[in-house]
């Protein structure tokens, strides 16, 4: 890197900088109180006003090509859609969990569409049906394998079946190329029992009985009989909003716009056989 490319990073300009929404300049203070405050207030405005979702779609997006992904008014920008279940950010926040150099982005993000559920899941998964980098797939089969949290519980057979097809296009591709093994573990996370002897057979005849993380994945759904997914005692969302947005959750989930609700309910993802997706 040159010393004019290193000066354009230190002195580029702060999101606070790029903002051009008053409504967001609240979320620019480092005390507590305030933050809450803003961020209930901006829920309730995404939930009554859709174009202002894209108006804060369009800060994160100016965020993420500015290099301010990390900064913490981001942070909440991306808190904010995710509890007003926002369809038009998903692809800016797909966006933003593919940018694995910005750790507290990725996070949020992945956080952000399980949070949303459905219409993002579907997006993530057809995304990984055109084959993105190994560093990606793998990365999404981690965030399919914590959906035991997402509030849809009939859609998860729908992430078991899918997994199962990639479970077979992972294995048709060359061993450095593969990531089968997160794609199993997720499997084993939701409790796809049906999966096991399949998995016992990848085990033996992939792998000569010797790979750890799918022996424990194995082990894991042996004893798991009735099939049931893996939730967290405390979901990644409470961990990270709980303190701010529990008590704003139900009070104001009634106020989701009524196509909204429609989408999470009616979207089913296509599955195609393996000969069916040959590129």
């Amino acid at each position: 890197m040159s010393d004019s490319e290193l000066d354009e990073i230190l002195n580029g300009p702060s999101f606070k900088e790029l903002v051009d929404e008053p409504e967001l300049l609240a979320l620019f203070t480092e005390d507590r109180r305030e933050i809450a405050r803003a961020v209930h207030t901006l829920i309730d405005r995404c939930l009554d006003d859709g174009d202002f979702q894209g108006h804060l779609t369009d800060a994160l997006d100016t965020a993420i090509e500015d290099g301010c992904g990390e900064d913490a008014a981001v942070l909440w920008i991306v808190a904010i859609l995710a509890e007003a279940r926002s369809q038009t950010a998903i692809h800016t926040l797909m966006r933003s969990f593919a940018m694995e150099d910005e750790e507290s982005l990725c996070n949020a993000a992945g956080i952000a569409l399980l949070r949303i559920g459905v219409p993002a899941l579907e997006a993530l998964m057809e995304w990984i049906d055109e084959e993105p980098g190994l560093d990606l797939r793998r990365q999404t089969y981690r965030l399919l394998g914590d959906c035991g949290v997402i509030e849809e519980r009939g859609y998860i057979e729908d992430i078991k079946e899918f997994l199962r097809a990639r479970i077979a296009r992972e294995q048709l591709r060359e061993p450095a190329d593969r990531a089968l093994e997160e794609a199993i573990a997720a499997s084993a996370r939701l409790g796809d029992y049906e999966q096991l002897d399949n998995l016992r057979e990848i085990f033996v005849q992939g792998y000569e009985g010797r790979n750890t993380s799918i022996q424990d994945s194995i082990e894991s759904l042996e004893e798991n009989p009735d099939g049931i997914p893996f939730v967290p005692s405390v979901t990644p969302w409470e961990e990270s909003y709980g303190w701010i947005l529990e008590e704003h959750l139900e009070s104001h989930r009634v106020n989701r716009p009524r196509e909204q609700e429609d989408a999470s309910s009616s979207h089913h993802h296509h599955h195609c056989d393996d000969e069916d997706c040959e590129e």
